[in-house]
């Protein structure tokens, strides 16, 4: 009997460790996610406070100095471009980001066995504690912000954020551009007939996550920015977690949703206008003017005429860096699209844009169609003056 009670008590003891022991570790997480999201919204008010084109690198700088070793800058500043990046980790998902014990052990047994195999004991035994630990209201999450500097003023600002949460991931990134990616006439957002400066939107298949994004150039008004930044870093810490876009973005998010069903509504096509040359010429990579030599040869492809012709360069106006003045160059002419002349003759001067990368090395396929615009004087200022709002226009490579 005396040794059934001593078992009871050892038992009882034992018991009541354990939930104290859990109790503590589950207090200790919410006590350091609650600080973590604390760090995460003061880094958001920071970013929030800077006025693109108008704080300087040198404000920035000293705001961002707290950070300490959670900055990291560039490895190719110099004094007319340089970035910075601020990261935060949640401990857990800063101690699962890295080589960690878990790892090393499978890779000694591994080694010290000959043991063949991709996923070890050691490393099932981190992902079931880690399922425990979201089960039990942790939430694995990293805060990236990060400011852009041209020529000593702040051009570029952004954040993102992961959560991750019972073998689901959420993420949520607001960033500045200088342009947004363009490669073709299809790809004119029709968001930017609604706000040129900024377009919001989301990757296509991300299975076991939810990602949205917000792009926005530096000429975005300031009030539309810091509300399109408005993040709800509750979810760093919510008990139930947040599994959606809007639950994490909601202003942007429902703003993306109502547009994309008035868009689905209208059924409404691009049309060319003053304002498309202008955004042609800010989200094209490269851009020249020619005049057309003499014609190779037509054809007829996926529903556009193709002309191959022979141009001679008249000027670069953005990019084609592997392209020179007065040069003879063979190229795939693509009519019948936004802006274009309906017929392409002997002698007609155009502007061929397209979205494809500035670099040097980069060699233009002769059967890759080019779109075109007329050239004349109005669609070559509006070009101009998309491409001044460009900050990596003048960049060699992107």
């Amino acid at each position: 009997m005396g040794r059934l009670r001593s078992l009871r008590k050892f038992v009882v003891a034992l018991s009541l460790s354990l939930c104290s022991l859990l109790f503590l570790t589950l207090l200790a997480s919410q006590v350091g996610q609650r600080l973590f999201r604390r760090r995460a919204e003061l880094l958001l008010s920071q970013l929030q406070s800077f006025e693109l084109r108008k704080t300087s690198w040198q404000d920035a700088q000293t705001q961002f100095q707290r950070w300490g070793p959670n900055r990291e800058f560039d490895e190719h500043c110099d004094s007319h471009k340089c970035s910075l990046k601020i990261t935060l980790n949640e401990l857990v998902f800063g101690y699962l980001s890295e080589r960690n014990l878990f790892a090393k052990l499978d890779d000694y047994f591994r080694w010290r066995l000959k043991l063949s195999y991709d996923i070890g004991p050691f490393a099932r035994t981190e992902f079931w504690l880690l399922r425990l630990y979201t089960r039990a209201g942790g939430r694995p999450a990293r805060v990236i912000a990060n400011i852009g500097m041209r020529d000593g003023m702040v051009w570029s600002r952004g954040i993102s954020v992961r959560v991750e949460a019972f073998e689901f991931s959420l993420f949520a990134a607001v960033n500045g551009v200088p342009r947004f990616n363009y490669y073709g006439d299809h790809w004119v957002a029709s968001q930017l007939l609604l706000h040129r400066n900024y377009v919001i939107g989301r990757p296509g298949g991300c299975e076991a996550c939810a990602e949205g994004w917000v792009q926005f150039t530096p000429y975005a008004a300031p009030e539309d920015v810091y509300r399109l930044m408005q993040l709800d870093l509750s979810c760093l810490t919510k008990w139930h977690p947040c599994v959606t876009q809007i639950d994490i973005m909601p202003g942007a998010w429902a703003q993306y949703v109502a547009e994309r069903s008035q868009a689905n509504q209208s059924g409404e096509k691009l049309t060319c206008s003053p304002a498309i040359i202008e955004i042609l010429g800010r989200d094209s990579a490269n851009i020249a003017t020619a005049e057309v030599v003499r014609y190779h040869e037509n054809f007829y492809s996926k529903g556009y005429d193709k002309i191959v012709a022979t141009v001679r360069v008249i000027d670069r106006l953005k990019g084609m860096a592997a392209w020179n003045v007065g040069e003879t160059r063979d190229v795939t002419l693509l009519s019948g699209t936004l802006c274009a002349d309906d017929k392409v003759r002997v002698g007609s001067r155009l502007i061929l844009y397209g979205g494809w990368d500035r670099s040097n090395e980069v060699q233009f396929d002769p059967q890759k169609p080019w779109p075109v615009i007329p050239m004349n004087d109005t669609n070559v200022n509006l070009l101009r003056r998309g491409i001044y709002q460009d900050y990596s226009a003048t960049d060699k490579t992107e």
